[in-house]
């Protein structure tokens, strides 16, 4: 077996000092682009790979950038992800993606793993409670809270304003006219679902409208959720005229289940999404939601984490704290109510006058 090119040999094959080499390869200015051309043409054409672990040692910190997310299934995050990974390889840095499934002894694993490895840092949507351990790493390691805004965690936050993004949506349908509004919404444990729900309350409230709490269900933040949730508000005795969800995938099941049991939108039910995946664009003749600014936030985020990295925070100094604002974005999934049904009316009206012009003749 071959022995493995090292960073003296290709100084020597060429005639430069190990410490010229080294810069060259890490692309550093102070060496001539014909230099760092030259270098990098040898360590590629002799299968040369850096010494991570060597490198670590030397600088303290590894080139890993942690991403701790609960899940992976919903264009919010993988949208996120992907800025997020852009971003670490425009700076020579590794991404490490993993998933916690909001549990916090899959949290802690995971956090153990990247500091084990001297990660730079870490993004991470933290679970609800995290353990007491996971407090403590996380208060030796950069890190930036990311979307949720655990305060227990008490670190740099980068989020959106959740609050007036649920306001955008129900001021939305009611300024079309709907006072009988339901919604569906992540668990209230978590900073984003406390902040959502008292966005549509204020709404209603501002609006003189009452809430009707049958209408109300913040549970979970699944797909699953969003559809049971939605069929119950479709059982109700009065239904409502239109329904906001706040979260991505509660708004993908919700939809599920007003398409499984027919109802047409907006003809029978105003809907209004949340973020703004490819689905939300074709269901239908398009849906109504509330677009997220995903990859502007994720952008912002990680560098603000490669800037605490290299400059940790002092002692007694405040935790920053950035919302994005989102928008709404109107398609075809809302109406004034009632209007919708118009059509359908005028149809039955002609059925029936045409049935009593069949029985006179």
């Amino acid at each position: 077996m071959a022995r493995q090119m090292k960073m003296k040999d290709i100084a020597k094959s060429l005639g430069l000092s190990v410490a010229t080499v080294s810069r060259a390869l890490s692309g550093s200015t102070r060496i001539s682009q014909k230099t760092r051309a030259r270098v990098r043409a040898v360590a590629e054409r002799n299968g040369y790979v850096v010494d991570l672990a060597a490198r670590t040692m030397r600088s303290g910190r590894s080139s890993i950038v942690g991403l701790l997310l609960p899940d992976i299934e919903n264009d919010f995050y993988s949208t996120a992800a992907k800025a997020i990974a852009d971003c670490c390889r425009e700076r020579g840095a590794q991404l490490v993606l993993a998933i916690t499934d909001d549990d916090a002894e899959l949290e802690l694993r995971h956090l153990r793993n990247l500091c084990s490895a001297r990660a730079l840092g870490v993004v991470t949507i933290p679970t609800v409670s995290p353990a007491a351990e996971t407090l403590r790493l996380m208060r030796s390691a950069p890190h930036v809270q990311f979307v949720r805004n655990v305060s227990s965690v008490g670190s740099d936050w980068f989020g959106i304003d959740d609050l007036q993004a649920i306001r955008l949506a129900t001021r939305h349908l009611i300024d079309l006219g709907h006072t009988r509004i339901a919604y569906i919404g992540s668990t209230l444990s978590i900073s984003t679902g406390r902040a959502r729900l008292e966005g549509f309350r204020r709404t209603l409230a501002d609006a003189g409208i009452a809430v009707d709490e049958a209408l109300v269900h913040a549970d979970s933040c699944d797909a699953e959720f969003g559809y049971a949730a939605m069929e119950r508000i479709l059982s109700a005795k009065a239904r409502p005229t239109g329904v906001v969800t706040a979260g991505a995938r509660i708004c993908v099941g919700a939809y599920d289940c007003v398409r499984d049991r027919g109802v047409e939108v907006p003809r029978d039910l105003s809907f209004v999404g949340f973020s703004d995946g490819p689905m939300l664009k074709w269901c239908g003749k398009g849906i109504t939601t509330i677009a997220l600014p995903v990859r502007d936030l994720a952008l912002a985020t990680t560098e603000h984490l490669f800037r605490r990295a290299g400059s940790p925070r002092r002692k007694g100094e405040t935790a920053c704290r950035v919302m994005l604002l989102p928008t709404l974005i109107e398609r075809n999934s809302t109406s004034t109510p009632g209007l919708g049904r118009l059509p359908r009316l005028l149809k039955l009206q002609d059925r029936k006058a045409a049935e009593e012009a069949a029985l006179s003749k």
